[in-house]
């Protein structure tokens, strides 16, 4: 919920419109409206999104929130590449939240992903696997992808200030982009 209320009035400026699926009704019409209900569980997506051209809603991509990725990132990839081989955006949201206590931590959330020179199995479904269009980590001490990757996606590191964010961006990108390559043509 807090997602979708942050942004909420960056996006809508944009045609733009974020949604929280907090029902299963919710997440089984999202699903269905991408038509890959048959294919994946309506437990794997938390957000979609949503662009208006000519009046009319168009569902373009979706969000996979985890506060750590821990929770069983694995679960949301077959979801993720189902949204994008349709040509859906699939984004990949995380506060990377991970530290560990005393003797052994020192409690110091250094999250999950590594960096691109030591990277870890999860930095790893981003910068080699492509399984997400792209990862946003809002722990500042997680290490942002280096300008190239092999798969071409990326993970950033933002915070919610607007100056700081690069999600709004990219999501108003991606509407753009599913804008001219499904809708403007037709």
């Amino acid at each position: 919920m807090f997602v979708e209320q942050h942004y909420t009035p960056i996006l809508e400026p944009h045609s733009i419109s974020i949604k929280a699926l907090l029902t299963d009704k919710d997440k089984h019409s999202a699903l269905e409206e991408m038509h890959i209900t048959k294919q994946v569980s309506k437990s794997k997506l938390d957000i979609a999104l949503y662009g208006f051209l000519k009046d009319k809603k168009h569902i373009f991509g979706g969000i996979h929130i985890k506060a750590s990725l821990a929770e069983r990132v694995s679960d949301d990839v077959p979801c993720s590449e189902r949204m994008m081989k349709k040509g859906f955006t699939s984004f990949l949201f995380t506060f990377d939240a991970k530290s560990f206590p005393p003797p052994n931590g020192n409690l110091v959330n250094n999250g999950e992903l590594g960096t691109s020179e030591s990277p870890s199995d999860k930095r790893k479904y981003i910068e080699q696997h492509g399984k997400f269009d792209a990862c946003f980590s809002y722990n500042t001490r997680t290490h942002p992808s280096l300008e190239h990757t092999s798969s071409g996606k990326k993970i950033y590191v933002g915070t919610f200030k607007v100056e700081n964010d690069p999600l709004p961006s990219k999501i108003i990108e991606a509407w753009e982009y599913f804008k001219h390559q499904h809708l403007l043509h037709t």
